[in-house]
């Protein structure tokens, strides 16, 4: 993380043009056909997530690693996975996605990732929405949960009854439930590490990813990340601030973090693009 942190303070933004340098071993690009072109509906999280009208088909057109399992989205989350898995000493169980502020593709991100996973030999993955100020992961699944996190943490005894199987083999999901007035208070309490600590134990087979409220805006995110194996950081190309970015890793303990994502990065996608139609080439 030192050279990525290096870079930012002598960049003026994230968009900064390339320098000749290699790209930190922990950097993954993310190319606008991932999310820039899947970017999120901003009129559909002004309100309670039941408000809003389920994607036609079920699922969400933005989940492209199930959608369209030959896109050059799908190998820039198989490249994350990669990332992930091989840059760590040993590879992390418990996986929070976060951001440094709103927007900048943390939940379609997280949502791929957790589906990419899924799509291996013998991987199994649990989905957990810990974003209950804009809950968005049922509904890109295409599922409408009514209840979820905050039922559990307010009145549950075990998760078992609010988890939810998704259209994803091998994929299930802990949605939010309905937006509580008090999110910071309830992801900071002591039932929230109950909880992770009965995911760890209880579903000992499966990585677990936690999509979690923007770092710079919410105390929980903070708590969340010293509970984690690993945290990834997505960071919007022309977008997030230098600023922002920095703030985001004072926040969270900098050696938890396992990965930074530059979403939306053109050099990727024009990359992928080239090496595709030459190995298609090569293969008629």
């Amino acid at each position: 993380m030192g050279k990525f942190l290096e870079a930012l303070k002598k960049s003026q933004t994230v968009n900064a043009r390339p320098s000749p340098k290699p790209a930190p071993k922990k950097v993954v690009n993310i190319s606008p056909g991932t999310v820039d072109a899947l970017k999120l509906d901003t009129t559909a999280m002004q309100g309670p997530a039941e408000e809003s009208p389920l994607p036609r088909g079920g699922m969400d057109p933005r989940l492209a690693s199930f959608l369209e399992p030959r896109s050059g989205a799908v190998e820039s989350f198989k490249m994350l996975r990669a990332k992930i898995f091989t840059n760590s000493k040993s590879r992390p169980r418990t996986i929070m996605v976060t951001s440094p502020q709103p927007l900048d593709g943390k939940t379609t991100v997280a949502a791929n990732l957790a589906i990419t996973i899924a799509q291996g030999i013998n991987e199994y993955v649990m989905l957990v929405d810990c974003d209950l100020r804009r809950p968005l992961l049922d509904r890109l699944l295409g599922l409408n949960a009514r209840e979820g996190i905050r039922e559990y943490l307010e009145a549950g005894t075990s998760v078992a009854p609010y988890l939810v199987k998704t259209s994803v083999k091998k994929l299930s999901l802990l949605p939010a439930g309905k937006p509580p007035p008090n999110p910071s208070e309830l992801l900071t309490s002591e039932k929230i590490r109950l909880l992770v600590e009965e995911l760890r134990g209880r579903y000992e087979d499966r990585y677990i990813i936690f999509d979690a409220t923007p770092a710079q805006f919410a105390a929980e995110t903070i708590f969340l990340a010293s509970m984690m194996d690993g945290v990834l950081l997505v960071v919007r190309s022309g977008k997030t601030s230098r600023d922002s970015v920095l703030k985001a890793i004072e926040n969270i303990d900098r050696n938890k973090i396992v990965g930074v994502v530059f979403n939306a990065s053109n050099e990727s996608y024009k990359s992928y693009r080239y090496y595709y139609r030459y190995y298609q080439k090569e293969q008629k």
